[in-house]
């Protein structure tokens, strides 16, 4: 998994420690319960050796022979764990499924857990290998019941892991925090946040980092299980499944180094923009050749990627895909004339003068990677780049309505699995959002896990069925409507309580804090409190500056006009604006839907403030003569969806002609300036653009790639999927 993010030096000092500390390969016999023979193996794969011949030796026969007759009940997990690392022929698949089936023997029944003289550690290691084997029977069952056993017996507030019936082993430690967290992940738990819906619960990453356990100072061998525990995080977040030594499992690895080469591939065309910012050989036509060809290398690797059948060849793939991607550079022929440096429309967003055209930028590509379902078919890339599909990134939704969750995304009455009924706000349930996509019969779907329960599955997305669990705007007031009331903490982590909060206080909110996937409240009195919309109710929140009074429907303006949006009865009214237009709705808002987190935003400088703004016309709506087409919108600020969903516009229409139309639908209000390639979005529902020489504004990505061009340049094709995101 690592041997292609360490230098050979470090691979070469790793296999010699291997050979002289192995007791087999040193010449002895084996070690404590095979720990030493699976540590030899994981590493060995890792930097890419072969355990099955290692000087002549095979390591992997040596572990066979013990997992016959295993030496203790240490010995089954740990030779379980080493022999699932790849495939070594009959014999190991043999013991394989023999230890696998012992393991799940050895489960206790009652419990749910494993027992031994530290039933933290051995069920750790025992979920552990099970998840390098789900595809055996009853591995699946196991690993859900053990997971609901260890969050109801060991699972503490503080985020670590202790049994508090062993008073001489039991008791909470950072070996076995750190080792029940990779256990976990490898399950396929999201640990970046609390396993307990409860105010006073932290993650179990959150815990491992305050033990700042990859220090210096800490103990090697929990070093070397702290990073292995955060790297197992990271990974199943991107979504790998089971355990990242699981290198051989057909498609283990596969989701998670699809996103990790997309997100090369904009980090390196971010790199791009901003260099030639400075450096006046690098054409506007350099500059779009070479994201051009990082878009050609981009297709040929989730290709070559979708097509392998094991996780080592997709890691191998995704290290070749990121050189390649790294080796682009800017070509610096000398140029016909000379180049005017790029310049910039909007307040964080770069335009390059192209002498072939007028274009420029205004709200550019999201800096943030958002989702698609990694069976999105990719097409070669044109001229501008064909934009790649991505999926949305993971948050914590509630269901405003009553929801079915189907077994996979065929959404039929066979594949239903449960209903969840319409329930009072402070009793919805909650689930963590995987991904969004299309299924076949065309819905927008999410694939969802159940907070709760742990059940995973597919159900429809959208603000009508689900809500941002977490309040992520610019609340200034809130009221605890938990029946059981709320406490009040030191820390933004909820630890070091200060007081407890009744039902019906009203609290003042100094900020919204983003904390991983569950966002806190500071309180004007310095202490945090949980943002979950189950616990508190919203009674005040700050308003924008900007002023969007409304004006008749069918005026036309010079300055500021103002669309109101459809009622109830379903009437409309459109008008014609000239300069910047908002949009308002006076009913309440819709609840942010789905959060996604903003990861290195693109920091581009000397930024030039527009003038003399261009009239723009009414956004292009479909009509019953004009061929249309159907986009789908998300718009994003402070880590939460504003909203979200699809509208029709006519065949031709701009990107911006579709946002206009999308904030008229839902009732958002927008305000721009410029028209066509100088379209400038100023700001959405009050999250607004900074001054000149600041970097705040709102960016854009058509299905999730940058397009280079202002939203009122680039036309849409049918199926576009537009993302806008505010970056501060």
């Amino acid at each position: 998994m690592f041997g292609d993010r360490i230098t050979d030096s470090q691979a070469q000092y790793a296999y010699e420690s291997i050979l002289k500390n192995n007791d087999f390969l040193s010449g002895g016999s084996q070690g404590l319960n095979g720990i030493s023979d699976v540590s030899a193996v994981n590493g060995l794969v890792a930097i890419g050796k072969d355990p099955t011949n290692v000087n002549g030796k095979n390591l992997v026969a040596n572990i066979v022979k013990d997992a016959n007759n295993p030496a203790s009940d240490y010995s089954i997990v740990n030779d379980l764990e080493a022999l699932s690392t790849g495939s070594y022929g009959q014999a190991s698949e043999t013991a394989r499924t023999s230890l696998t089936k012992k393991l799940i023997g050895m489960q206790d029944q009652k419990t749910g857990l494993w027992n031994g003289f530290d039933k933290v550690d051995y069920t750790a290691r025992a979920i552990l290998a099970l998840s390098m084997n789900t595809n055996q029977p009853g591995v699946a069952d196991a690993l859900n019941t053990a997971v609901k056993a260890v969050i109801n017996h060991f699972y503490q507030k503080n985020g670590g892991f202790a049994d508090s019936s062993n008073t001489m082993y039991g008791a909470e430690n950072a070996y076995n925090d750190v080792i029940m967290t990779n256990a976990l992940a490898s399950a396929g738990v999201n640990v970046y946040v609390p396993l307990k819906e409860k105010t006073d619960y932290i993650a179990p990453v959150q815990r491992v980092l305050d033990q700042h356990l990859v220090s210096a100072g800490n103990h090697a061998i929990l070093i070397q299980q702290a990073t292995l525990a955060l790297e197992q995080a990271r990974f199943t977040s991107k979504g790998g499944k089971g355990s990242i030594f699981a290198f051989n499992q057909t498609d283990a690895a596969k989701p998670g180094e699809i996103v990790n080469i997309k997100d090369a591939a904009i980090a390196k065309k971010r790199s791009i923009i901003r260099s030639s910012i400075s450096d006046p050989q690098a054409t506007a036509a350099a500059v779009n050749d070479a994201i051009n060809l990082v878009d050609k290398i981009l297709v040929t690797y989730l290709s070559k990627l979708r097509a392998d059948s094991t996780s080592s060849a997709a890691i191998a793939d995704r290290a070749a895909g990121v050189k390649e991607l790294n080796n682009v550079t800017v070509s610096h022929a000398a140029p016909a004339t000379p180049v005017t440096p790029p310049t910039v429309t909007n307040n964080n967003v770069t335009v390059v003068n192209n002498p072939a055209s007028s274009s420029s930028a205004s709200s550019s590509s999201s800096a943030t990677s958002t989702s698609s379902s990694s069976s999105v078919p990719i097409s070669t890339p044109t001229v501008s780049g064909k934009p790649v599909k991505k999926a949305s990134h993971r948050s914590i939704v509630y269901a405003l309505t009553t929801v079915k969750l189907y077994r996979s995304s065929n959404f039929t009455k066979s594949n239903l699995t449960k209903t969840y009924k319409k329930r009072a706000r402070i009793n919805r349930p909650m689930f963590l959002v995987i991904s969004q996509q299309t299924n076949k019969q065309g819905h927008a779907i999410y694939r969802v896990k159940d907070m709760n329960s742990g059940k995973t599955g597919y159900t429809l997305s959208g603000s009508k069925y689900f809500a941002h669990a977490y309040y992520s705007a610019k609340v200034t007031r809130i009221k605890v409507i938990n029946p059981k009331g709320i406490n009040e903490y030191g820390k933004v982590n909820l630890t070091s309580k200060k007081r407890h909060v009744k039902k019906n206080a009203s609290l003042s909110v100094r900020k919204v804090v983003n904390y991983g996937l569950s966002n806190r409240m500071q309180l004007t009195n310095g202490r945090y409190i949980t943002a979950n919309k189950k616990f508190i109710l919203a009674t005040k929140i700050k308003k924008s500056s900007q002023n969007t009074r409304p004006s008749t429907p069918t005026a036309t303006t010079t300055g500021t006009s103002t669309s109101t949006p459809p009622t109830n009865s379903g009437s409309t009214a459109t008008t014609a604006t000239t300069g910047t237009t908002t949009t308002t709705n006076n009913s309440p808002s819709a609840t942010p839907t789905l959060p996604v987190a903003l990861t290195n935003p693109v920091v581009l400088t000397n930024p030039v403030a527009l003038t003399n703004p261009v009239a723009l016309t009414n956004p292009v709506t479909p009509s019953n003569d004009a061929k249309t087409i159907t986009t789908t919108i998300s718009i994003h600020a402070d880590g939460a969806t504003i909203a979200s969903g699809s509208i029709k516009v006519s065949s031709g229409a701009s990107a911006f002609d579709a946002l206009q139309a999308f904030a008229q639908q839902q009732g958002l209000a927008l305000t721009y300036k410029g028209s066509g390639a100088t379209t400038y979005v100023t700001g959405i529902n009050g999250y607004n653009a900074g001054p000149a020489g600041t970097m705040t504004g709102w960016l854009y990505s058509v299905n999730g790639t940058e397009p280079g061009s202002s939203m009122g340049a680039y036309t849409l094709k049918d199926g576009d999927s537009i993302s806008m995101t505010y970056n501060k």
